[in-house]
């Protein structure tokens, strides 16, 4: 089953490549040097290509750096069981707030970090099933440091398709969870890497994402690793502002046990306000899942690149 999910994961990512290489010299030109986030639209606009939920594959110019900082707001009080079906649950809850920062190395190379603190909150938390009462309830700390680099391995700007890998680490620097307080971390090492391709056609554009974390270290227990699909496009209807939409899809793997399993819908607004300033504000909803929360997510983001 992971060998033929993988399959369809890495088709869905290269699916615009090959949309891309089809056309003819006709297609949009790219300029010479891509504004940051994005690149030329019609009429000389720039077109952005961040969006909420799904990578993209332009990194930071060199000698450039990128500043964001963002909070999330997740919420349930249903849940689908292993057939699918809805059920009840008692609250969870997870607020964040996170700071990211990028920075162009090279041609077609940017690295970055990212971290967060985080607030949560689970009525139904069980630390130990063996004394016969829920808890603890609640717990907040700092979450996880993910770390990575970006590498652009294609750029055909005569058709406005890029291509990139994104490979790095999440280092398990949360807190672990206790008799008296929820834990924020995973409590093992993960290594992350996507493929992602990003195409224009004038003012749309478009993101295809493949993701897979795979844990490892002692503290793994019956986690093997997690796959992710996304799909997202937009359409640069202002100069600031670009509506969007993405399916997000995500399966966790786990020896022994049934895998948690979702499929989400994100809509959301990319705001370009300035060169230097940008705004992504969205909602994701849970659509479908198995072993998994039926959760609704606001999020808010603000960059600076300078």
């Amino acid at each position: 089953m992971l060998r033929a999910t993988t399959t369809t994961s890495l088709a869905l990512a290269v699916v615009l490549f090959g949309f891309g290489v089809a056309q003819g010299a006709a297609g949009e030109a790219g300029p010479a040097s891509s504004p940051p986030g994005g690149i030329a639209g019609e009429e000389g606009g720039c077109v952005e290509h961040g969006k909420i939920n799904t990578g993209d594959a332009t990194p930071v110019e060199p000698g450039h750096y990128e500043v964001q900082t963002g909070c999330s707001y997740s919420r349930s009080k249903r849940l689908w069981d292993r057939d699918g079906d809805t059920q009840g649950r008692a609250l969870t809850r997870e607020h964040s707030v996170s700071l990211e920062l990028a920075a162009g190395v090279a041609d077609d190379f940017d690295v970055g970090i990212a971290s967060s603190y985080d607030w949560l909150r689970d009525d139904e938390n069980d630390y130990d099933d063996a004394d016969g009462e829920l808890g603890p309830r609640r717990g907040s700390h700092f979450g996880d440091l993910g770390f990575g680099a970006r590498w652009r391995f294609l750029n055909l700007e005569n058709r406005s398709l890029q291509m990139a890998y994104i490979a790095g680490f999440t280092a398990p620097t949360g807190s672990h969870d206790t008799s008296r307080e929820m834990g924020t971390s995973e409590r093992f090492w993960s290594f992350d890497q996507s493929l992602v391709a990003t195409k224009d056609w004038g003012r749309w554009t478009a993101n295809a994402e493949a993701a897979f974390s795979l844990p490892f270290g002692e503290h793994r227990d019956d986690d093997r690793g997690t796959l992710g699909l996304n799909l997202a496009a937009g359409y640069q209807a202002l100069t600031w502002l670009q509506p969007e939409l993405e399916v997000n899809y995500e399966r966790e793997y786990e020896r022994n046990e049934y895998d948690p399993e979702t499929i989400s819908g994100t809509a959301g607004v990319i705001m370009p306000l300035t060169g230097m300033v940008s705004v992504k504000a969205g909602a994701q909803q849970g659509l479908w899942g198995r072993n998994a929360d039926k959760a609704a997510t606001l999020t808010l983001a603000v960059k600076l690149a300078f």
